[in-house]
Formats: structure tokens, sequence, C-alpha cells
């Protein structure tokens, strides 16, 4: 496991079975949730791990074609490259009330590719949601395409 402090499994509670994360730090915690958000739970906090075992030693900022959608905005989306290598894109968006960030690393495979078959791939790895940085946006800024070493 990459999580130090957190583990994940099943345990039966009652006469069904339910995920249960376990943290070091405390007691059990019965996850009342479908495989699918238990896999996206175990995810996040594994690749949370990742993030804070590898540095960010560089940033660039992107600007985006569409920084709102409704009450909902861009605060920051930028590529960034990893003290023990690697590269992953950071979004974070909101509204007065809700938001949060997300880091999404790019597998070193893309890097082989062109750079045309490159932002084909990362934006589909990663698209924000509502917030688009499309190609153009991509493309715009020759410094993006220098700093990921194409």
């Amino acid at each position: 496991m990459i999580a130090e402090h957190t583990n994940f499994g099943i345990e039966k509670v009652g006469d069904d079975y339910q995920y249960v994360r376990y943290c070091s730090f405390c007691s059990p915690e019965i996850l009342n949730v479908d495989c699918e958000e238990f896999i996206r739970r175990l995810a996040n906090d594994h690749d949370w791990e990742l993030e804070k075992a590898n540095p960010v030693k560089e940033r660039i900022d992107v600007e985006a074609s569409n920084r709102c959608s409704g009450d909902w905005f861009l605060e920051c989306y930028q590529i960034q490259k990893h003290e023990k290598g690697g590269y992953s894109v950071y979004v974070t968006a909101g509204n007065r009330s809700a938001g949060g960030s997300k880091t999404v690393f790019i597998p070193a495979s893309y890097f082989k590719l062109s750079w045309e078959e490159f932002i084909d791939k990362y934006l589909d790895l990663a698209t924000p949601g509502s917030f688009y940085v499309g190609r153009t946006d991509l493309e715009r800024d020759p410094r993006i395409k220098e700093f990921l070493g194409f």
C-alpha cells in the first residue's frame, strides 16, 4: 500500500459485508458505499500520499478559455513538474460555499508520443469538468510545450 497510515478492507457487519477504512490514528470507519465509490476513495487516499511523497518543484499556469460555469469559478489550472520525476495537472474550482482541488498525474507513456498525440491523450485525462482547457489553450502558450519537454 502507498498510504502509510490508511488501509482499506472488507468486514462482516451484522449480516452484510461492508467496505472499511482503517486509519492508524482513529477507529475503523464503515463506508456505506458501493464498489465504484469505494475504489474512488481508495484511489484518492493514495493519490494524496503520492503527492506528499513527490513534491512539486516547478509549475506553470494555464490560461483557460472558460473560467466560469454557472456560479462556479476556475481558480487555478496548473501543470506541475515533480522533484522525483513526473508531471501532474492541478485544478482548483469552486463557488462561494463549495469547491475543491484535484491533482491528476500524467502517465510517463504520454511523453513518448508526438506533441499532437500527447495533447489528445492529456485532454482525455485532465478535462476539469465544466471548465474547458482545450488544444487552443495549450498551444497558445509556447512555454507549456517546452515545460513538458517537447
